[in-house]
């Protein structure tokens, strides 16, 4: 059971972490108004696919 746990809390470690890489990358490479455009539709078109998976009829 603990080790499912830990496993599961490196994952999303990781995740976090890639993801604070791309955001500073963005930032690096287009400035923050940039940033947070690419980081808005890359948000839209997740909760996109998000939402058309669990209307998906099976």
């Amino acid at each position: 059971m603990i080790k499912c746990v830990m496993i599961q809390l490196c994952k999303c470690l990781a995740g976090i972490s890639i993801l604070a890489q791309h955001v500073l990358f963005c930032y690096h490479l287009f400035g923050w108004i940039a940033t947070l455009v690419i980081v808005g539709v890359q948000l839209v078109i997740a909760g996109w696919i998000v939402w058309a998976m669990i209307r998906a009829p099976d």
